[in-house]
């Protein structure tokens, strides 16, 4: 019984990793992926070697390491990063980039059609964002999205999206 208390209350605590009022984050979802790597690695090894307290604390924390890295290192983070570069960097006229994971041979583009200064005194762009993302579980395919949005930096330099549509 301790053991799946103790699975349950590390599982629920993975809602506390969210940040940004809220809004998933890259650190939030390698917080995420850290947390289930560490679950899922540290109640096996309990299954196969409960008599050794310590390899199982050993196991837990290659695990939760391991899904920390593949969690941060998803498409999806990758794409949010290059996106984020991107708009940081873009001249004022319309400009493109590309990314591709060799690994993986996923991909995606943004396209930054126009730059401007809204009255607050915050830069804008309207953005075409696409992600092409192979799945392979739980239903193997292609995952094409397109976003058509507006993003606008934050005087402290973030990013947020403010009108975006699918």
């Amino acid at each position: 019984m301790k053991k799946w208390t103790l699975f349950f209350s590390i599982f629920f605590l993975i809602g506390c990793s969210a940040t940004n009022d809220g809004k998933w984050t890259r650190t939030a979802s390698s917080h995420f992926g850290a947390t289930v790597g560490a679950v899922s690695a540290g109640s096996t090894c309990y299954h196969l070697i409960s008599q050794n307290a310590p390899l199982v604390a050993a196991c837990a924390v290659i695990g939760s390491f391991a899904g920390a890295e593949l969690f941060y290192k998803s498409d999806r983070n990758v794409h949010t990063a290059v996106f984020v570069d991107h708009l940081n960097t873009s001249p004022v006229k319309p400009s493109y980039t590309t990314w591709f994971n060799p690994r993986t041979g996923n991909n995606g583009d943004i396209k930054i059609n126009r730059t401007y200064v809204i009255d607050s005194g915050m830069k804008c762009s309207d953005y075409i964002s696409t992600m092409n993302i192979t799945t392979q579980w739980p239903i193997a395919g292609i995952n094409r999205s397109t976003e058509f949005g507006t993003a606008c930096q934050h005087p402290d330099g973030v990013w947020e999206v403010v009108n975006a549509t699918s």
